[in-house]
C-alpha cells in the first residue's frame, strides 16, 4: 500500500485543537484511553509541523518521536539541542509537498498545528483525516481549520464511538473541486 498523507489529531466539540495559549490540557480526561496511537504510528515514517507545536512538544518534556523524521516548518534555527532526525524545512511548499509525497518509509503524519494542516488542505494533497471529536466543550482556542481549505469531498470511511464519548471519524479526501455556474 501507498504512503498516505494523514492528519490525525483530536478537536473539541465545538472545533478547537487547543486553547487560547496553545494549551492541551484539556486532552488529559482521555489520557488513559486507547484511540488506536500505536497501531496510527507505527505506520508514520516522516511528521511534519509548525515552530510553534514543535516548540510546545518541547516542552511537554522528552522528545516523543524518537528519532522519527521531522520537519518542522520555520525560517528559525532549531537550535543545538533538536532530537535526532528533527530538521527544518524553510524551503517553498511545492517542494515540502514533493518531499512528502516522495517519502517512501512510512505514512506522513501533518501533526499540526492548525496553519501547517491548513497549509495541506488548501494544497488538496491530504490523503486521510482521522479526526477524533472529544466530548469537550472549550468556547475559544485555536480552530482546528482557521481559514476556508478549498471545496474538499471528503468520504466517510470509518466511524468509531469510545465509551468516554469520544467520537472518531476516519475520512479519505478526493481532490478540491470548485463550483461552477450553470449553463444557461
Amino acid at each position: 500500500m501507498a504512503a498516505l498523507i494523514r492528519l490525525y489529531v483530536a478537536v473539541t466539540l465545538d472545533g478547537f485543537l487547543a486553547s487560547p495559549d496553545g494549551g492541551v490540557e484539556w486532552l488529559a480526561p482521555f489520557d488513559d484511553q486507547d484511540f488506536g496511537y500505536a497501531a496510527f504510528y507505527e505506520r508514520v515514517g516522516l511528521l511534519i509541523m509548525g515552530r510553534e507545536t514543535y516548540d510546545q512538544t518541547l516542552s511537554f518534556g522528552p522528545w516523543p518521536y524518537g528519532a522519527r523524521t521531522c520537519r518542522v516548518l520555520t525560517s528559525r534555527p532549531l537550535g543545538r539541542d533538536a532530537p535526532p532526525g528533527v530538521a527544518r524545512w524553510d524551503g517553498n511548499t511545492a517542494g515540502l509537498i514533493r518531499a512528502a509525497r516522495g517519502h517512501d518509509d512510512g505514512d506522513v503524519w501533518v501533526v499540526g498545528g492548525a496553519r501547517t494542516i491548513g497549509l495541506f488542505l488548501r494544497h488538496g494533497v491530504v490523503d486521510q483525516i482521522d479526526m477524533f471529536v472529544m466530548p469537550v466543550w472549550l468556547g475559544r482556542g485555536l480552530r482546528l481549520f482557521p481559514e476556508t481549505p478549498p471545496r474538499l469531498l471528503p468520504t466517510l470511511v470509518r466511524t468509531q464511538k469510545h465509551a468516554s464519548g469520544v467520537v472518531q471519524l476516519t475520512y479519505r479526501t478526493r481532490p478540491p473541486f470548485t463550483v461552477t455556474a450553470a449553463p444557461g
